[in-house]
């Protein structure tokens, strides 16, 4: 097509007048240290000055005990974040006569709060340091606090963590972690909240290791990180975490940490249930005598009345 006028119709330059197109590439923060940007993002309440004491340990810490993809590290940053409100505390805030009384000394401490005589024995001697008696006041210092909870990760349950952050099994790791499902959803230090924001800040939906895997196993279905069903979970092959599923959302619980759900209620209790009649007495008598302040021989008829009561009705709200 020809210009219709004899005169020019303007001038322009290639570094002004045409859009420049450039392709970005997004790295996710597999196998790399994460940034304090990236840190800011995980855990915006929190102030630069904390973030930037922080981030050194913590990429030490994922690098020592393997928390190396991204999707490991978004899960460690979630559980981390939420046990300690984003690196606010590094020792569980209750009094010394409490401490004495309920934790047998040995109150919650370090991001992920190791708790017990036995957790401090096992870490000190990990790392080759005596953490009993004043000594334990350690785990609450910037280095150890980040450390213990990288070796309580990998080495503090009977089985490492990494293991289902690869299956991105936020419910199972958060029972783990808490015993029931405490901070789970909610408030803004939330496991769920903290873990979407981590999934973000360390680009894990650009992962070319995730995109790999389910390229090559289609019939595996892509993680999402918005919901996460106990059917998915390894707790929901896990007696006590079933029971937990159900008294958290259970209406009438007085249990903090997730919404009040009457289907999610019944999903957990009746778990339970089907779970408990597949034991053995010997299986039975080897189980803890109390969990979450029930005792065991009513665990199970709680879960069967609490079913009953809540088939008649899907409108029970949030006690007050």
């Amino acid at each position: 097509m020809t210009n219709s006028t004899a005169e020019p119709l303007g001038e322009t330059t290639a570094d002004t007048d045409h859009t420049k197109v450039e392709q970005v590439t997004v790295a996710c923060a597999c196998n790399r240290d994460i940034t304090i940007d990236e840190l800011k993002e995980a855990y915006p309440d929190r102030k630069k000055t904390i973030l930037e004491k922080f981030l050194p340990e913590l990429n030490a810490t994922m690098k020592s005990y393997d928390i190396t993809s991204c999707l490991r590290k978004a899960h460690f940053l979630a559980q981390a974040g939420h046990e300690s409100s984003e690196l606010f505390y590094t020792a569980e805030n209750v009094s010394a006569e409490i401490e004495k009384k309920n934790y047998g000394g040995y109150k919650g401490r370090g991001l992920i709060q190791i708790t017990g005589k036995g957790n401090y024995t096992a870490y000190g001697t990990y790392i080759k340091q005596d953490l009993l008696g004043e000594n334990r006041l350690k785990v609450e210092e910037t280095k150890l606090a980040t450390d213990s909870a990288g070796w309580f990760w990998l080495t503090g349950r009977s089985e490492s963590l990494n293991i289902y952050a690869d299956q991105n099994d936020l419910l199972y790791i958060s029972a783990e972690i808490n015993g029931g499902y405490n901070g789970y959803e909610g408030q803004s230090t939330s496991r769920l909240r903290l873990l979407k924001n981590a999934v973000d800040s360390l680009h894990v939906v650009a992962c070319p290791q995730l995109d790999a895997l389910f390229t090559a196993f289609p019939e595996v279905a892509k993680f999402t990180y918005e919901t996460f069903k106990l059917e998915n979970s390894k707790a929901y092959d896990k007696l006590d975490m079933a029971f937990a599923w159900g008294y958290w959302h259970d209406p009438k619980s007085t249990m903090h940490g997730t919404k009040k759900d009457v289907e999610l209620a019944k999903l957990g209790y009746s778990r339970y249930v089907e779970l408990y009649d597949g034991l053995t007495e010997a299986q039975i008598k080897k189980l803890p005598d109390k969990r979450f302040g029930i005792e065991r021989k009513k665990m199970k008829p709680h879960a069967e009345n609490r079913l009953k009561e809540l088939a008649l009705t899907t409108t029970e709200k949030t006690p007050k």
